[in-house]
């Protein structure tokens, strides 16, 4: 096989998504199929490339996919790298790049088994809302969102999730509710196409409407975006970088997505050829 298209067992023929990427890659002459990650039948030294795309159980098992990924990267070529999917599977990440210069949401962090008075903290801050969210996460999992008025509440949660793992602690951003997110696509180190998700529940973090893509004219966006990458030190084959405005009108990293995250291919009609392309050079 020349590229494994890595998915999961629940979603073994691909995200509508990602689908696309199939065929792009099979019309440059390539033998590329959908592989569930931790198909024990898989004999990964003979696959040319093997690219992460919906292997969306992992953060349920990070222990599990980390080491899976340092195994089959000695096997055969991986992207993204084993090294760079153990970073980017805990959000530590973020303190990382914050330290490098890039703005973050503002965030404190409770360490396992750690504890936080979230009512001084929002008095401190001047915070209105608070989301809560566990270090090793995604899909908005054990993720909550509490007025100022239920501090209490939020700090009994708090300490209920950090008992568990590692915890953020962030402002609730409104402009979730006006503007939702952007999402900027690059495939190795180069803008592919830019995604709005519009913003449909009020409450409920993360619940956007189904996505668009649009051009980018906001350049200092862009620019953020761009550094974000640069901050990471490599060109890396897919990286999805998400911001959104703060409650004081500034773009701000949310995430960077570099593990498994969608990538909006069917939104752009070339966006597939152009990650083929890019895989392509590497089998």
């Amino acid at each position: 096989m020349d590229v494994a298209v890595l998915t999961y067992s629940g979603l073994p023929q691909l995200d509508a998504y990602d689908a696309p990427l199939l065929p792009a890659l099979r019309d440059l002459g390539l033998d590329a199929r959908p592989v569930v990650w931790d198909d024990p039948t898989v004999d990964f030294a003979t696959v040319r490339v093997a690219v992460v795309r919906n292997t969306w159980d992992s953060h349920l098992r990070r222990n599990t996919f980390v080491a899976w990924a340092t195994k089959v990267g000695r096997l055969t070529r991986l992207y993204n790298p084993a090294d760079v999917l153990r970073w980017n599977t805990h959000k530590d990440y973020l303190r990382t790049l914050e330290g490098k210069g890039i703005p973050i949401t503002p965030t404190v962090w409770v360490e396992k088994g750690g504890s936080l008075d979230l009512d001084a903290l929002v008095r401190e801050r001047g915070w209105d809302s608070v989301v809560l969210k566990p270090a090793v996460s995604a899909g908005a999992l054990k993720t909550h969102i509490f007025p100022r008025s239920e501090a209490g509440a939020a700090t009994a949660r708090a300490t209920e999730l950090a008992a568990e793992c590692e915890l953020l602690v962030q402002p609730y951003l409104t402009t979730f509710e006006t503007e939702g997110e952007r999402s900027y696509i690059f495939f190795d180190g180069v803008l592919s196409h830019a995604v709005r998700r519009p913003p449909t529940l009020k409450s409920a973090p993360r619940g956007f409407a189904d996505p668009v893509t649009f051009t980018p004219e906001d350049r200092e966006e862009l620019a953020l975006a761009e550094r974000v990458l640069d901050a990471m030190g490599s060109t890396l084959l897919y990286a999805r970088v998400d911001v959104a405005t703060d409650n004081e009108g500034r773009a701000r990293l949310q995430e960077v997505e570099v593990t498994e995250p969608s990538l909006f291919l069917s939104l752009d009609p070339r966006a597939p050829g152009r990650l083929a392309r890019a895989i392509a050079a590497k089998v």
